[in-house]
């Protein structure tokens, strides 16, 4: 949507300037024109990109700050325009401003919050916009934006949990790749030279780390080189329908986090589904969107298939059987079988989810007790054994010396 920069003056002769999105400039006038103010002129802002324009990122509590808003104001019985021109003038993130800034000049020429809330697909997820226009349409907008800004925070929350069991490991393995390294590049090359004095046959271990040694440092540049043009093109291969697949395939087979990333996802899965059922959407529909969102490409075929079979007169459970076989616990697809078969799939859902969020703290608790004594291990292994090989001539002059 383009946004637009207006000059008004006010009832004072007070200038004011500002910037709005809308889909053309006869909609920032009408919009402009229902306050106290002389407008002066109107133009189009070109786009431009994001690092050189000084955008703020949007971050996930700052939309459930909105939601959370936005509901408390629907469900005190204020207009939508009002309630998003209250809450334009709280928001302290200069970007969420501007957009919701154009939410309201939307909704002023007529659209619905939902058609509104599309035109900002990375900001609002279609979960988002797909439960709003369910509360639209329902006459429950206040409910459903409480729910979603419960969903989002769950969502956040999970999230952060998996991040944190990947970020200690990942530094950890960075700090001893830095220090292994500098010890090659810099600590072994002069004890080389203390050795190249002494006239004595260097142990084989001592031979090796100082070949090793000599390697890295004439060829540094070139092994980076290949390190950097390995890693754009394992990316680029990513970026590919069959790289993105096998890329996902590998990540949910790898021992520790593979059942990890399992739990994650039936964890999302079940949340996800339960809140759109909840808030109105068709389960055809909320399987399309759960599918679309999965953030794993073997996962979205998998519901795909589902829904594809749902759509044919099959039962969730028995398509998840068939098509979610490895992805899904057989204790979660009898959950859903016993909830369709009772009416009461969301509450089912629901357990599911708490139970599988639960599983994953528990798993990441897990997963950090483990890796901390291995990694620690393995760094250790790895330096005792260099300063082994780098001491064992020096034993040897020792000895001779005896």
């Amino acid at each position: 949507m383009p946004k637009f920069a207006y000059v008004a003056v006010d009832a004072q002769g007070k200038r004011i300037k500002g910037e709005v999105e809308s889909k053309d400039r006869a909609s920032v006038a009408a919009f402009l024109s229902r306050e106290p103010i002389t407008i002066v002129s109107i133009s189009e802002i070109k786009r431009q990109i994001a690092f050189l324009s000084g955008a703020k990122k949007i971050k996930l509590k700052d939309i459930v700050v909105f939601c959370r808003q936005l509901a408390t104001l629907v469900k005190a019985g204020v207009p939508l325009v009002k309630g998003l021109g209250i809450i334009s003038a709280q928001v302290e993130n200069k970007t969420l401003k501007d957009i919701v800034t154009s939410l309201q000049v939307s909704i002023e020429t007529g659209r619905s919050l939902s058609e509104a809330l599309a035109g900002f697909p990375k900001v609002f997820s279609p979960i988002f916009i797909n439960m709003v226009k369910a509360g639209e349409m329902g006459g429950a907008l206040d409910t459903v934006l409480e729910r979603v800004a419960g969903y989002l925070e769950s969502a956040d929350q999970l999230a952060r949990k998996v991040k944190g069991a990947l970020v200690y490991p990942s530094v950890v393995v960075t700090m001893a790749i830095g220090i292994v390294v500098f010890l090659f590049v810099a600590v072994i090359p002069s004890f080389q030279n203390m050795f190249a004095t002494l006239d004595i046959e260097l142990p084989l271990p001592t031979r090796i780390l100082i070949g090793t040694s000599n390697f890295i440092k004439s060829y540094f540049l070139y092994v980076l080189g290949i390190i950097i043009a390995g890693f754009i093109g394992i990316k680029r291969y990513i970026r590919t329908e069959t790289g993105r697949f096998n890329f996902d395939k590998i990540c949910l087979k790898l021992p520790l986090f593979g059942d990890l990333f399992i739990k994650v996802i039936t964890a999302r899965f079940s949340r996800t589904l339960s809140t759109l059922v909840k808030s109105g959407i068709s389960i055809l529909n909320a399987l399309d969107i759960v599918s679309k969102t999965a953030d794993n490409t073997v996962v979205e075929r998998a519901l795909s298939a589902v829904k594809g079979r749902v759509s044919r007169g099959e039962k969730i459970g028995e398509s998840l059987k068939t098509c979610g076989e490895g992805l899904f616990a057989p204790l979660v697809i009898d959950m859903i079988t016993v909830g369709e078969e009772t009416g009461n799939i969301s509450p089912m859902l629901d357990k599911i989810a708490d139970f599988y969020e639960a599983e994953v703290d528990t798993t990441v608790d897990a997963l950090m007790s483990l890796l901390e004594p291995v990694i620690i291990i393995l760094l250790g292994g790895l330096v005792g054994a260099i300063a082994v090989s780098l001491f064992l001539p020096i034993l040897e002059i020792i000895k001779s010396l005896g």
